[in-house]
């Protein structure tokens, strides 16, 4: 980071607390290494946030759509579920959990339906208003599908409960011939990124809570929650995967959560000077440079510039 930035006046409104949390786990960083680290970070998150939410939508419709197919809207009024029995294991607590959410859900949307009938002068929703069901899916959180993909809803033969009746119109592209195993790889992957969807919603650094000792594990953790939402969203779709594709999303995810970036951002990075009277020398870059997929970082004639192939 440059030090024509005077960062003792930026503890007061980056928050302190905040900042010690890099400062203790880059411990041999210069003070503006570790705001540059703090910012990297924000850049981590911006780059990895549209990844999260295109795999929540996807998995949401996966699992939404193909209920409402089956057991029209507000299907969770519809569907069994194992109850619980310690002999077997099954824990019907995700249900409840499904239920509750799903009901948090819609009641937020009458509430918030209430205040626009109130400014126009209309008598509100009754409480048990049941909105249009689109609304209350729209309304739900990460965690609803992590309880929706339980084993407490799955029953081989059983037509009313979710899986694995659905499994094969929910996920496209099965990871295994097994319907339990295909369950329980997808109710993994998704349980896995709910924290880090958490950590990432209120800009922690992504790597806190877990067991990281160094840049390099953060670094390694974040490039596999990465391939994690890449896995699941080819599950879905692999039509998905390939959209995010077309303007490089998971490219740029995975270059931001390289050393290179983090380099970048603590003022570390070497450039690669180039000369634009080598014309061998710029065409062998530009060359290396689409192949690689990756933006550079060169210096011509004393400026830094960071190019990237389209």
């Amino acid at each position: 980071m440059p030090k024509t930035i005077k960062y003792n006046q930026l503890k007061h409104p980056l928050s302190l607390p905040r900042i010690q949390t890099y400062r203790t786990f880059f411990c041999s960083h210069s003070e503006e290494e570790v705001y540059g680290v703090y910012l990297w970070n924000k850049i981590l998150c911006g780059a990895v946030y549209p990844l999260l939410q295109a795999c929540e939508i996807a998995l949401r419709n996966a699992i939404n759509t193909p209920a409402v197919n089956r057991f029209g809207d507000y299907w969770y009024d519809a569907i069994n579920h194992h109850q619980f029995n310690p002999t077997s294991n099954h824990d019907d607590r995700n249900y409840t959990k499904l239920v509750q959410n799903l009901e948090r859900a819609r009641k937020s949307v009458v509430f918030k339906l209430n205040k626009q009938r109130q400014s126009n002068g209309q008598p509100p929703l009754p409480q048990n208003h049941k909105p249009d069901f689109n609304l209350v899916i729209a309304s739900t959180d990460f965690s609803t599908w992590e309880y929706a993909l339980h084993h407490c809803h799955y029953k081989v033969g059983s037509t009313d409960f979710i899986w694995p009746k659905q499994t094969k119109k929910s996920f496209k592209n099965w990871p295994n011939q097994s319907s339990y195993v295909t369950q329980t790889t997808v109710y993994d992957i998704v349980s896995e990124l709910r924290p880090f969807r958490n950590r990432l919603s209120h800009h922690e650094p992504l790597w806190k809570g877990v067991n990281v000792a160094n840049e390099v594990q953060a670094l390694a953790f974040v490039n596999q929650k990465i391939d994690k939402i890449e896995t699941l969203l080819n599950i879905i779709s692999d039509e998905k995967a390939r959209y995010l594709d077309v303007q490089k999303l998971l490219v740029h995810a995975r270059y931001t959560a390289s050393k290179e970036m983090l380099d970048r951002c603590r003022y570390r990075a070497k450039s690669k000077t180039l000369s634009l009277k080598r014309k061998n020398k710029m065409r062998k870059f530009l060359n290396e440079l689409s192949l690689d997929g990756t933006p550079k970082l060169i210096k011509v004639a004393g400026h830094r510039f960071l190019i990237e192939a389209v």
